[in-house]
């Protein structure tokens, strides 16, 4: 769905809302509830399926934040990205300016470059289709490279990879391994029971809306609201704000609840949603909220949620934190 169709829609959506108020709220969309439990138990198994899948959220054993200029990386000690003992001594090196971030491979080792999509946040569960790039051997290349939303530039040698990612106006080298500990231990996501009392239909209400998104990293960003989703769970009013522009017509965003830093991770879960029908309905399904990247590393630089997306209730579906 175009962003115009979703501008078109949240209109009709904000006239749609007259009607619903008067008649208490909008009508439910309805689901048959077998097809919605195989469905989330498709969900699962692709959660399960991308994280245990090489250079996932699990590969990950550094993120290294770069100056301007040059940095060596490598397995000996004294260079600037150090890398595991797998790794040649100097692998190659990067150059930080203005333009972005450039690699060159030392002479004499072997450095591959693919197409990067398995930690991007696809609509969905988070997994996109596998690069089939071809890896062609490299002597330069370019690490900032734009090609497309959710893919980056990858260079591999042997089991270990890299990618540059920005954030704010700093650059930042993120390392893997393939064959990280972190992979023997997990054993599949744990999740609670699948219920259709969290698949709700909520009211996509437009506003003009600019949200403060802290992160975990310390920063903050400001990010556009185009709507509130309004909402009711056993007679009790609640809403979300949607944040963000789309992504494939749909929209991702960040909750907490009561379960946060109990059952679930403590920076809350995400979750996507469609834009409104023509009627200006939203399905809100929590069976399908999932963790963030930081409850499996260190190294990533998850959003937390904005102020007004804490809500006041348990919600017990969707993923649980490791252990639980």
């Amino acid at each position: 769905m175009t962003p115009r169709r979703l501008q078109a829609l949240a209109a009709v959506g904000a006239a749609a809302l007259l009607c619903a108020c008067a008649a208490g709220g909008p009508d439910s969309l309805p689901v048959d509830p077998a097809e919605h439990e195989r469905a989330v138990a498709a969900f699962a198994a692709a959660r399960d399926a991308e994280l245990a899948a090489s250079g996932s959220w699990l590969s990950l054993t550094g993120l290294h934040w770069l100056e301007e200029g040059e940095t060596t990386v490598g397995s000996a000690a004294d260079n600037g990205v150090v890398l595991s003992d797998k790794a040649a001594r100097r692998v190659g090196t990067l150059v930080v300016d203005g333009t972005g971030v450039r690699w060159r491979t030392e002479p004499g080792v072997v450095v591959t470059q693919g197409v990067d999509s398995t930690l991007a946040a696809e609509a969905g569960t988070g997994a996109m289709p596998p690069d089939v790039s071809g890896d062609p051997e490299v002597a330069e290349a370019d690490l900032s490279a734009d090609l497309g939303p959710g893919k980056s530039v990858v260079l591999r040698h042997g089991g270990l990879s890299w990618i540059a990612i920005r954030r704010g106006d700093r650059w930042a080298l993120r390392t893997r391994d393939d064959a990280h500990p972190a992979y023997q231990a997990f054993h599949g996501v744990e999740r609670f029971p699948t219920s259709l009392d969290w698949r709700v239909t909520a009211r996509w209400v437009s506003h003009e809306k600019t949200v403060s998104v802290p992160n975990a990293v310390g920063t903050v960003s400001e990010e556009p609201s185009p709507a509130a989703l309004e909402f009711q769970v056993a007679g009790q009013a609640l809403a979300l704000d949607v944040v963000g522009t789309p992504t494939h017509g749909r929209y991702m965003f960040v909750f907490a609840d009561l379960t946060s830093g109990v059952e679930t991770y403590g920076g809350g879960r995400f979750l996507w949603v469609d834009g409104p029908d023509e009627q200006g309905r939203v399905v809100v399904d929590f069976n399908y909220a999932f963790n963030p990247p930081c409850v499996w590393t260190p190294f990533a630089t998850c959003p937390l949620p904005t102020r007004d997306n804490r809500l006041p209730v348990r919600v017990e579906v969707g993923e649980k934190s490791p252990a639980h």
